[in-house]
């Protein structure tokens, strides 16, 4: 979406994942061995939050591209991808265990003009929620969003 487009206060849902012992035990092999200690101790395991936070992203991705095909289809102007300056406040309020379902949303909360007039500044607050409501992971960002009118 070009910035003009994006309003304050618009949900995306980003889609969901399932954390199998598994997929949490072949993520912990690659990036995170911590996990893997409580593995070899029989007790059920919990995700890495980095692994969370992965497959938010790869959510994120997905549903950019969805939309750009969409675009595309209907022979619309594509917003050049802008980059980001990156997040804050990344937290884990609660662990992801094997077996939980996680939702993942984003929400538009603030826009900026910059002094570059091609681009804006979109923020954006990300939730990830288990099957029980709860919180399991919380961050927010800022992104460049391509302006329509510097396309025109």
């Amino acid at each position: 979406m070009f910035y003009e487009e994006i309003r304050i206060g618009q949900v995306t849902e980003l889609g969901s994942a399932t954390f199998t012992r598994k997929s949490i035990l072949a993520y912990a092999q690659q990036f995170d061995p911590r996990v893997l200690d409580a593995a070899r101790e029989g007790e059920p395991v919990a995700a890495s939050g980095l692994h969370v936070s992965a497959a938010l992203m790869r959510r994120l991705v997905e549903t950019r591209d969805a939309l750009r095909a969409s675009m595309k289809a209907r022979g619309e102007v594509l917003p050049e991808l802008g980059v980001s300056p990156g997040f804050r406040d990344m937290r884990w309020p609660h662990p992801v265990l094997e077996g939980d379902a996680v939702s993942f949303s984003m929400q538009t909360v603030s826009k900026r003009e910059t002094s570059k007039p091609k681009w804006g500044l979109v923020g954006n607050a990300f939730r990830g929620v288990n099957q029980r409501g709860e919180d399991v992971l919380i961050f927010s960002s800022l992104v460049l969003a391509a302006r329509r009118t510097a396309v025109m």
